[in-house]
């Protein structure tokens, strides 16, 4: 194992924890924005919403294959017959502000400072239905957003994690070769199975420890603190 020259993180559950995701909230939040001439409820929104996604899903995890929150909602509510004045960006922040809570993984800030101090750039790669530009917001919240260098959000970039092409991108914006750059992520079967084939060296961030593996390298670690003295460890040499 060698000292990085870059670290690639996940963002959800690795970067930020989520708190709270209340979609009801979010429709809410449209529905007081929205034409709704068949005064249809939040109740109603859902459940409908719920019958799209569950279509969605299996093809979006076996495709690789990205799907937006705006296309998402374009075709929920014009099903529904509803209309809004406000713009299909405008409509992802609304209900973003409505739905979702994260914060800061406990330690990151610490980890990054490390990095920082030994000249080690770092990036995000996220799985996301979400724009970058909203998740840029979110890491702004909490004083994050200058301490990486790039963001991609696969909803902007057509694929998703695992796929080998959004790896490629990352490598690309990060300008160094795969095997001097960590990726660090929660999920196997996305991150650690997606850097593994793309020449990255993986880390699972397994703060749950949850049980489970995957054949290839990886460096596994419960926590930050962990991750951090393995750099600090590492750099010393």
């Amino acid at each position: 194992m060698q000292r990085p020259a870059g670290v690639i993180f996940d963002l959800g559950s690795t970067v930020l924890n989520e708190e709270t995701f209340n979609a009801a909230a979010g429709t809410e939040r449209l529905l007081a924005l929205a034409d709704n001439s068949q005064q249809l409820t939040a109740e109603e929104v859902q459940l409908f919403a719920g019958e799209l996604d569950e279509e969605i899903q299996g093809v979006r995890d076996e495709s690789m294959l990205e799907f937006s929150i705006q296309s998402f909602q374009r075709l929920l509510y014009e099903n529904l017959s509803m209309s809004f004045t406000i713009s299909p960006y405008e409509m992802e922040k609304e209900f973003w502000d409505a739905a979702v809570k994260y914060s800061p993984s406990e330690g990151i800030y610490e980890v990054l400072d490390t990095l920082e101090k030994n000249h080690i750039k770092t990036g995000i790669l996220s799985n996301s239905s979400f724009t970058g530009a909203i998740l840029e917001e979110e890491l702004a919240k909490h004083n994050l957003a200058h301490r990486f260098s790039f963001l991609i959000s696969s909803i902007d970039y057509v694929f998703r994690k695992p796929h080998k092409r959004l790896f490629q991108l990352a490598v690309r914006k990060m300008d160094l070769e795969p095997q001097d750059i960590w990726f660090v992520g929660d999920r196997l079967e996305y991150d650690v199975r997606g850097a593994i084939d793309s020449g990255l060296y993986p880390v699972w961030y397994n703060s749950e420890g949850k049980p489970g593996g995957i054949d290839g390298e990886y460096l596994e670690v419960k926590n930050w603190r962990e991750f951090q003295e393995k750099i600090e460890a590492l750099c010393s040499r």
